[in-house]
C-alpha cells in the first residue's frame, strides 16, 4: 500500500516542486522544468523493500489481511504439535544425546509438565481430543467396532454438532491458521472448521512420498505471521517428522549407508522385514530405526526453533501463550514393537508438555502431578476470555506444582481389538474388553511398566471405574456412528499417503 501511495504522490510532488523551479530559474535556463529525480526514487522505496517479501507469502496469499484492534490486549496463542515425539527424547526430560537444544532452552521460559498424557495413542482421535476438551468417543472420533483400523481410515471425522477449539476461538474474534501435515487431519475430516487459513501439506516431490517436512511449515508460518501480527491469533502447526518413516534431511550419509538399502523404505514394508530377518539381523534394524528417529527428533527441533526465533524477531513472543507438546508418542521395541496406535504404555501415552505463559502471568516452573493434555483447550479459551463449549466451562491446566493429579482416561487404538486405559499418579490400567481381562502396573516404581499386578489386587477400583467408563464410550460411539454421514472419499493421492505411513496396505 505505502508503494502505491508513494506511486501516486511523487508526480504531484514533483510537479509542485518543478513549477516553483521554474519560476525562480532565469528565463532559457535548462533547469527550468526540473523533475525531482530523488523524489521518485524515494517512491520507488517502499515497493523495492515489499518484492522480498512476495515468495515469502506465497505459499499463504488467501491469509487474512493484516487488522490493527486497538485496545485487545489478549494474549497470542500458538499450539506447536509435534507428532509422534517421545517425551523421554527432550533434554529437559533427561535425554543425554543432545538432540533438541532448542525445545531445551524454550522450556527455560515454560512450565514444564512432567507428567501430560494423551487421550488417545494416534494422531486423530488424540487431536480430537485435545480440540474438543474430552476423550474421542466424547468428540464423535471413537469407532463403535471392536476392530476400528477399517472405521478410522474411511468415515472417522469430526461430527458437525461439535464444536472445537479453533471455532470457538474465531468467534472471539482471533485471526486463525492452521499448517498442518498429516493425512489424518484434512478438511473433509472437519479440520478446518474455525480456521481463515487452513493447509494440509502435499504433493511435496522426495523420499517421504508427498509428506512435508518441518522447514515448509515453518516458513509458511513465518508468512502468515508476517500478515497477522497485528490482531490477537492463533497459530496452530502441526509438524509430522518424528512419524515413521523415519527419513530427516539431515541425517547423515554414514548412516544411511551402514544398513542395507531395503531398510529404508516405506513402514508398511518395515514389518515383514522384522518378521522374516533372524534375531541378530531384527537387533541392528532396532538400533537403525532408534538413530533414524533421533535423527527426526533433532531436525524438527532445528525448524521449531526457528519458528520461535521468528515470533521473538515479530516481537509477539512476549505476550503469547505458546503450548509445544506432541499427539502421541512412539514405541521404538520397549516392549519389542513398533510404531504407535497398537497399545496403550507410557511410550505413546506421555508426550512432552512446555507451556510458556504471556508476560505478566504466573506459574510454576514445573508441574509433576499427572495432567491431561486435553486440558488444552481449556487453557486456551479461558486465557482468550472465549465463549465455552455450548455453555459448558471446560477444564484447564493447573499452573502450580503438587495436589491431586488427574484421572486421565485414554482410549480409541487404531490397530488390533479395542485397549482403554486409566492413568493417575499411582497406576496404569489397562483394559481389552473383548478379552475381558486388564493390565495393572504401579508407575510408583518406574515407567518401564514390566511388571503387571492384574493377578494382585491393586487398583481394584480404577479397574471398575474404567470398565464403566469404556462401557460408556462404546454407547457413546454407536449413538454417534449414525451422524457420520458415509464414508471418507480417499483420492488416489491421498491413499498413497496412507500407504506410505503404514495406514493401508499394498
Amino acid at each position: 500500500m505505502g508503494w502505491l501511495l508513494g506511486l501516486l504522490i511523487s508526480p504531484a510532488a514533483g510537479w509542485l516542486l518543478s513549477r516553483r523551479a521554474s519560476a525562480a530559474a532565469p528565463p532559457g535556463s535548462s533547469d527550468a522544468h526540473p523533475f525531482p529525480r530523488a523524489l521518485l526514487a524515494l517512491a520507488l522505496i517502499p515497493g523495492v523493500l515489499w518484492l522480498p517479501g512476495v515468495d515469502r507469502i506465497g505459499p499463504l496469499r488467501k491469509a487474512t489481511a493484516p487488522s490493527n484492534r486497538l485496545g485487545d490486549r489478549r494474549p497470542n496463542l500458538v499450539l506447536i504439535t509435534i507428532d509422534a515425539l517421545r517425551a523421554d527424547h527432550l533434554g529437559v526430560y533427561g535425554n543425554p544425546l543432545g538432540l533438541t537444544p532448542n525445545l531445551d532452552a524454550f522450556a527455560k521460559d515454560a512450565t514444564q509438565y512432567d507428567s501430560a498424557y494423551a487421550s488417545s495413542p494416534w494422531t486423530l482421535t488424540s487431536l480430537g481430543a485435545l480440540f474438543t476438551a474430552g476423550p474421542p468417543s466424547q468428540a464423535g472420533l471413537k469407532s463403535p467396532y471392536p476392530k476400528g483400523q477399517s472405521w478410522y481410515v474411511g468415515s472417522a471425522k469430526l461430527p458437525a454438532d461439535r464444536t472445537i477449539l479453533s471455532e470457538q476461538l474465531q468467534r472471539a474474534g482471533y485471526a486463525t491458521m492452521a499448517d498442518v501435515t498429516n493425512v489424518f487431519l484434512e478438511p473433509q475430516r472437519g479440520w478446518d472448521r474455525g480456521f481463515d487459513d487452513f493447509r494440509n501439506e502435499g504433493g511435496v516431490d522426495g523420499p517421504k512420498a508427498d509428506l512435508a517436512y518441518a522447514d515448509t511449515l515453518t516458513t509458511n508460518g513465518l508468512a502468515w505471521l508476517n500478515l497477522n501480527w497485528r490482531r490477537p491469533f492463533f497459530m496452530w502447526t502441526h509438524y509430522l517428522d518424528p512419524h515413521c518413516p523415519y527419513l530427516s534431511p539431515d541425517t547423515p550419509k554414514e548412516l544411511l549407508t551402514r544398513y542395507p538399502s531395503h531398510w529404508i523404505a516405506r513402514r508398511d514394508r518395515w514389518y515383514q522385514g522384522m518378521v522374516s530377518t533372524p534375531p541378530k539381523q531384527q537387533r541392528r534394524y532396532q538400533q537403525f530405526c532408534r538413530e533414524m528417529y533421533d535423527e527426526e527428533v533433532r531436525y524438527v527441533d532445528r525448524w521449531v526453533g526457528k519458528l520461535l526465533a521468528g515470533l521473538k524477531a515479530a516481537g509477539v513472543y512476549d505476550n503469547s501463550l505458546i503450548v509445544i507438546t506432541a499427539d502421541h508418542g512412539e514405541e521404538l521395541f520397549d516392549r519389542g514393537g513398533m510404531d504407535h496406535g497398537h497399545s496403550m504404555h507410557d511410550e505413546v501415552l506421555r508426550v512432552p508438555l512446555l507451556v510458556k505463559w504471556p508476560k505478566g502471568q504466573a506459574a510454576d516452573k514445573r508441574v509433576t502431578q499427572t495432567v491431561a493434555s486435553a486440558d488444552l483447550a481449556g487453557t486456551f479459551l479461558e486465557l482468550a476470555r472465549a465463549p465455552d463449549f455450548n455453555g459448558k466451562k471446560p477444564k484447564a491446566l493447573p499452573r502450580n506444582n503438587g495436589g491431586p493429579g488427574e484421572m486421565v482416561y485414554s482410549e480409541a487404538t487404531l490397530y488390533d481389538l479395542e485397549q482403554t486405559a486409566l492413568t493417575t499418579d499411582r497406576y496404569r490400567v489397562i483394559y481389552h474388553p473383548t478379552e475381558g481381562r486388564f493390565e495393572v502396573y504401579d508407575r510408583a516404581k518406574g515407567r518401564g511398566e514390566m511388571r503387571d499386578l492384574a493377578d494382585t489386587d491393586a487398583a481394584l477400583d480404577l479397574r471398575v471405574h474404567l470398565k464403566q467408563l469404556t462401557q460408556a464410550a462404546q454407547a457413546a460411539a454407536q449413538a454417534n456412528e449414525g451422524k457420520t454421514s458415509g464414508s471418507i472419499s480417499l483420492s488416489e493421492h491421498t491413499k498413497d499417503r496412507l500407504r506410505a505411513l503404514g495406514y493401508l496396505g499394498e
